[in-house]
């Protein structure tokens, strides 16, 4: 249900917006309070037989860095978004501005979880004592991760400033911005898994359950305008 004309935008309220930037800074708070306990060496990835890479605990900065910058787009796209700006689904409806908010708390969850598992294994008692050499990560695990995250992204915010007068496009373009949201979360939990946690061909797999359930939710989503 799109707005057929444009009334007084009603702002997120404050606490909302306070509340999801608690959440977005989290991950840093988190790493930051844990930071002089860290050895400089730690492990960087978990598989089937333990750990099987290891990294300098500046590898850590990224997750909070890029956790807080996704959250803050979102949050951004939250408070752009009109509270009466509903999307048909299913049998109900989804609120633009809801989801939004959600999914940039939802981002930071996965984030800080991420963060503080990362933690608590690097700070285990037998990685410490027996710490191994550092390699560099294997960045194709995040190639489809990132296809996620940019196309979410654009999705969200690139249709920001689309007219949204007519009933039927207006609506359009909330659906592509709640179905840029789920792609950045579903992104994110991807490659939070893929970096630390998932192994071999269990990384494919993995992003390949995620990547078929945000896709359902997207096509049921867009499907009237397919």
């Amino acid at each position: 249900m799109a707005r057929t004309d444009t009334p007084e935008k009603t702002p997120l309220s404050l606490p909302v917006t306070i509340i999801c930037l608690v959440f977005a800074l989290s991950p840093a708070i988190a790493l930051a309070v844990m930071w002089g306990s860290l050895p400089e060496v730690i492990p960087a990835h978990w598989g089937e037989a333990g750990i099987d890479r290891w990294g300098t605990k500046m590898e850590m900065v990224v997750v909070p860095v890029v956790g807080f910058i996704l959250s803050g787009l979102l949050l951004f796209g939250a408070r752009r978004a009109h509270a009466d700006d509903y999307v048909s689904f299913l049998s109900g409806e989804l609120s633009e501005r809801t989801v939004m908010v959600v999914s940039s708390i939802a981002t930071s969850l996965i984030a800080l979880g991420g963060i503080i598992a990362w933690i608590a294994g690097a700070l285990d008692p037998a990685a410490v004592a027996n710490p191994g050499d550092p390699a560099a990560l294997s960045w194709q695990v995040l190639g489809v991760p990132a296809i996620f995250l940019v196309a979410g992204l654009l999705m969200a915010m690139r249709s920001l400033n689309m007219p949204e007068n007519d009933e039927v496009l207006g609506e359009q373009y909330h659906a592509q911005r709640i179905a840029g949201a789920s792609m950045v979360i579903a992104g994110v939990l991807m490659g939070v898994l893929s970096a630390l946690i998932l192994p071999g061909t269990m990384t494919q797999v993995g992003q390949a359950v995620i990547a078929a359930i945000d896709m359902a939710f997207v096509f049921i989503l867009l499907r009237p305008w397919l």
